[in-house]
């Protein structure tokens, strides 16, 4: 199996796409005398709620099928891959009947962003459908012996929260600790109780916000009146946002901290009016880039853009550059196809528990360069303490300079 493709594969791959994706029928051959049989993968995520990060995660899962073109080999049978997108909403009821709506379409595994997945992961493992999240780091959301089918390709926020927690203690601050009333924040919630359990004076508060972030003035008040000097929001964007808003309009140039989330443009745009208010912003995520460089970083955002055109923020820097978004997480999505392709050659079966039992021994090489694959014991994609920080300036991020791993990271353009 190819496992990261050559630019010029790719392209070409781009424009077998379109096709790949258009061809009907799950399962079975396309009416055409053609014995190849398609196979769906399902992609669960917020196209209305967070529709940046629902299309990133489907484009990158898309771009990953274009990597096999029209067909591969399992067994005796040729396949091919088709991508179908379930909108979840960033609703847990929604996403759980997004799961059983795939099965009964058929879909031999499900790419998730992770809302939900507490109630859903039964329903896939009955089925025998293997479900990957790679988005959500939540704790108990990937457990290999109780939740077999789950898979996760993403940080973890045990990961984030412990990075967190090892940057910040160190600089003194008191840190109140905001987190939304989402499934992301209150996963987030538990991370952040166990990164900071040993050293609670670090804390000055623990406060929960409104998801929507809408008026959350009365919530950074308090965090002020705390005594508060940092603030750590565990939220989704609309509620950074809204911190962002309610502290610097009160004239209040406390540091702010965030997770993954503060990457997601709709908080720059939310504040596209007043700049400098995102300026300094400060998140945890997953690496981009691995150990062997940039290079196939970069090729696979090439690719990415070659396939989609580039993910645009919808605002400029100071000096009037357009900013796009670099498709960190659409790796994740694209990593897993590959993985999963890998599975079924091995299982020489594309559906039942050989399928979960192979992803536990195969693995293959990432867009990044970094090695993905998962066993009995850890069905982890992304290790702990593969977490950098990156700070917000002229709309543009770029890794942090006081901390030992991320002052080691290239600066990916992000401009256009």
């Amino acid at each position: 199996m190819r496992r990261v493709p050559t630019l010029g594969s790719v392209r070409r791959a781009a424009f077998v796409l379109a096709a790949a994706v258009a061809l009907a029928g799950c399962g079975g051959g396309n009416g055409s005398g053609d014995s190849t049989k398609t196979l769906l993968v399902a992609v669960n995520a917020p196209f209305t709620g967070t529709p940046y990060l629902g299309d990133t995660i489907a484009g990158g899962a898309e771009l990953g099928v274009a990597d096999f073109g029209r067909r591969f080999v399992v067994g005796n049978d040729a396949y091919r891959l088709r991508v179908k997108r379930y909108d979840s909403r960033l609703s847990p009821q929604a996403a759980v009947a997004n799961v059983r709506h795939a099965i009964d379409d058929g879909a031999v595994a499900i790419i998730d962003e992770g809302t939900g997945v507490n109630a859903s992961w039964g329903i896939a493992n009955r089925a025998n459908v293997p479900l990957a999240i790679v988005y959500q780091g939540g704790l108990g959301l990937v457990d290999p012996a109780r939740r077999p089918d789950v898979f996760r390709i993403a940080p973890t926020d045990h990961g984030i929260a412990f990075r967190l927690a090892e940057y910040l203690i160190p600089k003194r601050l008191k840190i109140a600790l905001l987190v939304d009333d989402s499934d992301y924040g209150q996963e987030g919630a538990k991370a952040l109780r166990e990164a900071f359990g040993s050293n609670p004076e670090a804390v000055a508060a623990r406060i929960t916000l409104p998801a929507a972030g809408v008026d959350v003035a009365p919530q950074v008040l308090r965090a002020r009146r705390a005594g508060a000097t940092a603030l750590l929001v565990w939220a989704q964007p609309a509620a950074i946002a809204g911190v962002l808003t309610a502290a610097r309009s009160a004239g209040w140039n406390v540091p702010v901290y965030a997770p993954p989330s503060a990457e997601d443009p709709l908080v720059r745009q939310q504040l596209a009016d007043r700049p400098d208010w995102v300026d300094g912003l400060t998140f945890a995520t997953g690496r981009m880039t691995a150990e062997v460089g940039p290079g196939p970083f970069e090729q696979f955002a090439t690719s990415f853009e070659d396939a989609y055109g580039p993910q645009s923020v919808g605002v400029r820097t100071p000096e009037g550059e357009e900013v796009v978004q670099p498709p960190d997480y659409a790796m994740y999505a694209y990593d897993f196809v590959h993985v999963l392709v890998a599975a079924l050659q091995a299982a020489r079966e594309v559906r039942g528990p050989k399928v979960t039992e192979a992803l536990n021994q195969v693995s293959v090489e990432g867009a990044n360069g970094d090695e993905r694959g998962f066993n009995e014991n850890n069905h982890e994609g992304v290790v702990d303490d593969d977490v950098y920080f990156a700070r917000f300036e002229g709309m543009t991020f770029r890794p942090v300079k006081d901390d030992l791993l991320s002052s080691t990271l290239p600066v990916i353009n992000q401009t256009r």
